[in-house]
């Protein structure tokens, strides 16, 4: 039972910190006047259009690399696949004329040998 009981006092607890509370008197002077005493903004914004257009610059950067890696990237796997495909002609190529070996080998002996009767 003890779990209960630090649960409901920690319930009670959270609930209690997270009361609202109105804010003390003279709150709202205090950041009217803050915001009169900051400089205007309206200084900082000619920088604004120039960041916002090395972001531009650099998001379409990457794109572009990443496009052409990407190509690239696709065009020596279509190579690695031709050369593939080549290696297999030839492998094949090679077998063909192993076994077309082997088959005239094999016939030629036996022509060659007379065939052998047991004679009974």
């Amino acid at each position: 039972m003890s779990g209960d009981s630090e649960s409901n006092d920690l319930e009670r607890r959270l609930r209690a910190a997270l009361k609202p509370v109105n804010p003390r008197e003279g709150f709202s002077r205090g950041v009217m006047a803050r915001i009169a005493a900051e400089p205007a903004r309206a200084a900082r914004l000619p920088r604004a259009p120039a960041v916002a257009s090395w972001l531009a610059f650099g998001l379409a950067a990457s794109v572009v690399l990443g496009v052409i890696v990407a190509h690239e990237w696709q065009a020596g796997r279509t190579a690695q696949g031709l050369e593939a495909r080549r290696q297999l002609i030839e492998a094949l190529k090679v077998t063909d004329e192993k076994l077309d070996l082997a088959y005239r080998v094999v016939n030629t002996q036996e022509r060659a040998t007379p065939p052998q009767h047991s004679g009974a």
